[in-house]
């Protein structure tokens, strides 16, 4: 009895100081990150550097595992620029292996804890915070989607493309636009038909847009798609054109010479056209002419002309008495709030035909009087 008890207790002993070193062991490799917690976006890449150190008197072999990841997560350990599993360090040194972590972009926000692992040796727990929620998706952001201008002016849009895709995508860009409208896309100060984003990152694209001459005063809508491979995005686009104004004052069939005889009215039909995109509104009609020269109008004010439209005014020029043969200039003005346009009448003043008449007979009554004094005093 004594005899199996005493082997019980060497047994006990010699377990004891085959387990010794192995404990040793174990409390004399550590792991060692100065970054344990992260926050991050869905999609960005974790680049941790780890120290294995041995704090031991003999080299230490460890097996090196990264447990507990996240599903669907991508990860490798690489030292000296090759995968890993199992690294020897020297007595009192440490060896660095790099740890690097993707983030899906498909990722609920929230905490993601797995470890790195020293099997039977140490552990290592690292700690990533996903402060968004993710998404497979492209985002197209416009910083000032609605501007105004006239219609001979330029609009120029900044818009950003984000790849929220875990793959490089080429995006095919195109515009929706009115008819007669110029769009053109341009990155890195270079006109493209396309541009290529790499995985969570971004583009910035530019957009020109030019309306037809013309262009009615209104808003105009330019939708824009950004179509990768299999995800799309598109931001819609507004102009809102104030319109020009320009009016045209002239006769209608373009003759600006008229003939009048002195003391007498002569009709001349004006065109007042509308040359701009926008509406003119109260167009008035008014005159300048030489001195005693009258001009009336019919109608004084339009109301309204349309874009392209035209009105006609019957401008009614009388001459003054005391007009003399020659050319004379009246000049007609179209007013409105937005724009005021003249034209010139050159007047042609002719004599009277009683007055010739009368000049005739004062030439005969001459002749008349001179005879009648030869007949009476010629024979004397």
């Amino acid at each position: 009895m004594k005899r199996k008890w005493l082997s019980t207790i060497v047994a006990g002993m010699l377990l004891a100081l085959t387990m010794a070193p192995l404990a040793s062991a174990a409390g004399e490799i550590s792991l060692y990150t100065p970054y344990a917690s992260m926050s991050v976006q869905p999609g960005e890449t974790v680049n941790y550097s780890i120290d294995v150190i041995n704090e031991s008197t003999s080299i230490q072999t460890v097996d090196l595992a990264v447990e507990s990841a996240p599903e669907k997560w991508e990860y490798d350990l690489t030292a000296g620029g090759r995968n890993i599993q199992r690294l020897s360090v020297k007595p009192k040194e440490s060896q660095s292996v790099d740890l690097r972590v993707v983030v899906p972009q498909q990722v609920d926000k929230g905490s993601y804890t797995f470890t790195v692992a020293a099997k039977g040796m140490a552990s290592l727990p690292l700690t990533i915070n996903v402060s968004e929620q993710g998404t497979y998706r492209t985002e197209m952001d416009t910083k000032q989607p609605n501007m105004e201008g006239n219609a001979d002016s330029t609009f120029t849009y900044s818009t950003t493309i984000k790849n929220r895709t875990a793959s490089k995508q080429l995006y095919a860009l195109k515009a929706d636009a009115p008819e007669g409208w110029n769009v053109q896309f341009s990155a890195a100060s270079k006109d493209v038909t396309s541009v290529s984003v790499e995985p969570n990152d971004q583009q910035d694209v530019s957009i020109t847009v030019r309306p037809p001459d013309q262009v009615k005063a209104d808003t105009y809508k330019i939708t824009v798609t950004a179509s990768g491979s299999d995800t799309s995005a598109t931001t819609e686009l507004e102009a809102v054109v104030k319109g020009t104004y320009d009016m045209e004052l002239s006769t209608v069939d373009g003759n600006l010479q008229a003939n009048v005889t002195a003391g007498s009215s002569r009709k001349v039909t004006l065109k007042v056209t509308n040359k701009g995109s926008s509406p003119l509104n109260d167009v008035s009609l008014s005159s300048s002419t030489p001195v005693d020269w009258e001009v009336t109008f019919e109608p004084q004010k339009i109301g309204v002309i349309e874009p392209g439209q035209s009105a006609e005014v019957q401008a009614t020029i009388r001459a003054s008495n005391k007009a003399i043969a020659g050319d004379y200039i009246v000049t007609t003005t179209a007013s409105s709030a937005s724009k005021t346009v003249s034209a010139t009448l050159r007047m042609t003043v002719k004599t009277s035909v009683l007055w010739g008449w009368i000049g005739v007979l004062i030439i005969l009554a001459v002749i008349a009087g001179v005879y009648w004094l030869f007949q009476k005093y010629g024979r004397r």
